[in-house]
């Protein structure tokens, strides 16, 4: 079949008119990309933050987050003798272990003491030693640790019932760091199961 010069015209405006709709379309999508992500940013500035952790394990070791760079993390501030939220949270995570399978075994769980006092290295190792899931426990000096919180935005006070018996009000979230050592967002404490799994499953992917 022969193709005129003017159907040959034809084509090419049309194919000029593709373009340039095809190159509206892309400009569009990466313009909404964009302001998602910037309005994402917006609504919470800390993500993307680089974290910097240097605390003592529950061996009595130096731990240096920056060991555990390409491996998801999820950090916890707490303290061995709370009586709910914690071991709550501990509890939660093993429930997730479950759902998710395989890929929650590459996640790092760490467990950042908010009671230096009381949380010794042993008494973490000693703690943690009988949890169904491999949870890092951490304790450092006073000034360590609320290093450590302040990168997080975590409130933390002690609530003094006598000189020898207290409690400690915290902060109850889940922090999420990604596999560059980044802040990747956080689980509230009163998130529900679904979005807890979700959170979880794109740190780990």
């Amino acid at each position: 079949m022969r193709i005129t010069e003017r159907a040959t015209q034809f084509i090419l405006a049309g194919l000029a008119v593709s373009a340039i709709s095809g190159g509206a379309y892309l400009y569009y999508a990466a313009h909404e990309k964009n302001a998602a992500i910037a309005e994402k940013s917006a609504a919470d500035p800390t993500l993307g933050a680089p974290v910097k952790l240097k605390l003592t394990d529950a061996n009595g070791e130096p731990f240096d987050l920056a060991s555990l760079k390409g491996k998801p993390v999820a950090v916890f501030f707490g303290f061995t003798q709370c009586p709910d939220v914690c071991p709550m949270t501990m509890q939660k995570l093993s429930i997730m272990r479950e759902r998710i399978g395989a890929p929650f075994n590459d996640l790092q769980i760490l467990f950042v003491s908010l009671d230096p006092e009381r949380d010794t290295p042993e008494a973490l190792k000693s703690y943690f030693g009988s949890f169904p899931i491999p949870v890092t426990g951490l304790t450092g000096s006073a000034a360590d640790i609320a290093g450590a919180a302040k990168q997080f935005d975590v409130f933390y006070e002690t609530v003094r019932y006598s000189e020898t018996d207290y409690t400690i009000d915290h902060t109850a979230s889940l922090f999420l760091v990604d596999r560059e050592g980044k802040r990747a967002g956080e689980i509230g404490f009163d998130a529900d199961e679904a979005e807890f799994q979700q959170k979880l499953e794109s740190l780990v992917k």
